[in-house]
């Protein structure tokens, strides 16, 4: 259960109430959009993880899905194979049916055939499955809200158009549909009053930023680490505010705080965030300074048994790479990735030695062209161990792509046909053209470690 008292549980709190108050009595609104800012984003993806458990508070079961719009035609399709695979791998709820010896009549294997059929109609087949899921609930009185969250959406313009389709088919009884939209766009504005008899736009206030700087800084006043959140919260408020001397004011006294506390892993933690809250500053020299000291006190640290200082050194490579990088110093940015992603790999951090070889090849590339080659050849070779689900979320599909063109272009067809075999499976047959997208979205904005995705 959620402590009422913690700041963030008070904040969906007031999502839950405003749902309750304004669209569970309605039984004929069927499109609900949120309104919300970026900074709340990670608030109301909570709040779905939330309500998705037996802890939610919305009198409706919600079915949450996070798919990627990638085309109108194609959407539903998506929706469905997704939400087929969510519910086969959704332990809770399968051992809550056999805990209260509850039956679920929703024939699953006949939706799976279905998907598989050419002639299928996904958008009616769609329908049909949340009708039939909110008829097999064990209290078939309760509301399905098929609640989208996308990852991303490729065109604002068509993913309108597939909700208007949607509609225009028309949602079962006692199933609405949840939405999200950025209050200052609203993007979604001319979709919403097309239909203003059956939908409604929600818009709670949230002091998400204070919620979290009254959480950080909560506890016992006299705990060391409980005065070095405070000094954290300060030192992103100067950073915020262009105010330097006051942040340099709060970083060295978060210093003094974590070198009385002995352990090696906070004094460390200290200086690799001090050092972080000045790239904004462009203060080289003194980020260098500052997180060449953290390295130094992991490093240590670790060699008499402070576990928690691997992740530190892993950190204070990063810190040095991007700091150079910004600087376009790429050979050194490049070394330092490379050294990052060594050291990840030596303490069995595959997957942040993914990201570590991709930055440390990308900044390489101009520089030392058989040095990134060689580098994304152990890439490939490394993701070709992790966990598939893992992959999903990782650069994999960049490795993949830029591993690809080389053996193309040695004509090495063996190669380049299994890495398409591969990433066939893990991203589909449009991989490759999905990740030229990204790759032309990637140049718009800088690469650091800060910024991968």
């Amino acid at each position: 259960m959620l402590n009422e008292h913690n700041p963030i549980a008070q904040l969906v709190s007031k999502v839950q109430n405003k749902w309750i108050e304004e669209v569970s009595p309605d039984t004929e609104i069927k499109l609900v959009r949120w309104l919300i800012k970026p900074s709340q984003a990670d608030l109301y993806a909570g709040f779905l993880k939330l309500e998705s458990t037996v802890n939610g508070k919305i009198p409706e079961v919600p079915v949450v899905l996070l798919s990627k719009f990638k085309d109108f035609s194609i959407h539903s399709k998506t929706l469905i194979k997704d939400w087929l695979e969510a519910f086969e791998k959704d332990e809770d709820f399968h051992e809550a049916l056999q805990k209260n010896n509850l039956t679920f009549n929703w024939d699953i294997e006949k939706y799976k055939n279905k998907l598989s059929e050419n002639n299928t109609n996904f958008n009616l087949l769609l329908m049909e499955m949340l009708a039939a899921f909110q008829k097999a609930l064990p209290n078939p009185e309760l509301p399905v809200v098929l609640s989208l969250y996308p990852y991303s959406i490729s065109n604002t313009d068509d993913y309108q158009a597939w909700i208007e389709m949607m509609m225009e088919t028309g949602f079962p009884e006692k199933v609405r549909l949840m939405m999200f939209d950025f209050v200052d766009d609203q993007q979604f504005g001319s979709l919403m009053k097309q239909y203003p008899k059956v939908s409604k736009s929600l818009s709670v206030p949230l002091d998400v930023e204070g919620a979290i700087n009254k959480l950080a800084t909560s506890g016992n006043q006299n705990d060391p680490t409980v005065q070095f959140r405070k000094c954290m919260v300060n030192m992103s408020k100067c950073a915020g505010q262009k105010d330097l001397k006051g942040l340099h004011t709060w970083g060295e006294r978060g210093l003094a705080i974590m070198r009385k506390t002995g352990i090696k892993s906070n004094y460390a933690t200290a200086y690799i965030i001090y050092a972080s809250m000045l790239l904004s500053f462009k203060k080289y020299e003194q980020i260098e300074t500052l997180a060449k000291k953290a390295l130094n006190i992991a490093t240590k640290g670790f060699e008499v048994g402070d576990k928690v200082c691997q992740s530190l050194i892993i950190q204070s490579y990063g810190l040095l790479a991007s700091n150079y990088q910004m600087q376009k110093k790429m050979r050194k940015a490049g070394q330092l990735f490379k050294t990052q992603a060594e050291k990840c790999v030596e303490f069995g951090m595959e997957m942040q030695a993914l990201n570590a070889w991709w930055l440390a090849y990308t900044v390489l590339r101009k520089k030392d062209r058989n040095e990134s080659e060689a580098i994304i050849k152990k890439a490939y070779k490394l993701g070709l161990g992790i966990e598939k689900e893992s992959l999903k979320v990782s650069p994999m599909r960049y490795i993949a792509a830029d591993y690809y063109k080389l053996a193309e272009n040695d004509d090495e067809e063996e190669l380049y046909t299994s890495i398409d075999e591969f990433m066939t499976e893990l991203n589909g047959e449009n991989w490759q053209e999905e990740t030229q997208d990204q790759q032309k979205a990637m140049k718009k904005r800088k690469l650091s470690i800060a910024n991968i995705f």
